[in-house]
């Protein structure tokens, strides 16, 4: 993939029992002169050449249909692209575009909308303020026709205490899924028909320490982070884990995230 502009590369290591799934990575990319049509097209034209290099139709159908006609990108703070391969499972492989989008409630409706309003475990949280507390929206084209849509449902530690945050959410959540939040600078809840159990996502302050305080990991899982405790990254400070793996006596399945930033000189 050719990339114009600065940005940063993500490694995201998903970890399944004692097997790492390694071929994960997502390019962000923050400008603030506004390029992300151009952005969108390197990613679209990517996707392009993994269509063709493996014989594969990716459906843009709801792409096209959250983009509509009118789509204003001067809300865009951070455009994602990427690609999620997985050996054992063509179908199961996947490319990605992620839209961080500020003041544009309109949008976010239609995304709620088009991703048939499947919030899960938010599924008691008022209608009319949820789309307030989703600033990213996901866009995952798997190798077998299908697309999904992921909304990130976001909550930063000065609105921890927000009335339908504590109501609608943290009342829900078991001791062992909000432990971790007094170390914790952003929460995300993704929500996806994919994601049939919640992942939660963590932003760790000191992501050294507080990974291995509140997060039992798997001996799998301790080599993967090790590993990269030693090379030259920019901790994101990210983990994300299903609730049914919080509430076992040890973590076999588990996200880590892993940065690194990229100028133009």
């Amino acid at each position: 993939m050719g990339v114009e502009g600065d940005c940063t590369i993500e490694a995201s290591c998903k970890i399944e029992l004692d097997k790492l799934i390694a071929s994960r990575f997502l390019f962000f990319f923050k400008d603030p002169e506004q390029h992300w049509p151009s952005y969108l097209s390197q990613g679209l034209s990517f996707f392009k050449q993994v269509e063709n290099r493996v014989g594969v139709q990716f459906d843009y159908s709801l792409l096209q249909a959250f983009l509509g006609t009118d789509f204003d990108f001067s809300h865009v703070t951070t455009f994602t692209t990427g690609i999620d391969l997985r050996r054992e499972s063509l179908t199961e492989s996947s490319v990605k575009i992620h839209f961080r989008i500020e003041d544009y409630i309109a949008k976010v409706q239609t995304a709620i909308i088009l991703s048939g309003y499947e919030v899960g475990f938010l599924e008691d949280f008022p209608k009319q303020f949820l789309a307030r507390y989703i600033p990213q929206i996901g866009f995952d084209f798997y190798f077998d026709g299908r697309c999904e849509i992921e909304l990130y449902f976001e909550v930063k530690e000065n609105n921890f205490d927000d009335p339908n945050v504590k109501k609608y959410l943290w009342s829900k959540m078991p001791p062992v899924a909000l432990a971790p939040l007094k170390d914790t600078h952003i929460f995300h809840l993704g929500l996806s028909k994919a994601n049939t159990n919640p992942v939660f996502y963590y932003q760790l302050k000191n992501y050294k320490g507080d990974l291995l305080n509140h997060f039992r990991l798997n001996d799998t899982a301790m080599r993967v982070d090790s590993f990269y405790r030693n090379q030259e990254t920019d901790y994101g400070g990210w983990v994300g884990v299903a609730l049914e793996e919080l509430e076992k006596t040890r973590i076999e399945n588990i996200r880590l995230y892993y940065h690194k930033y990229f100028g133009m000189e």
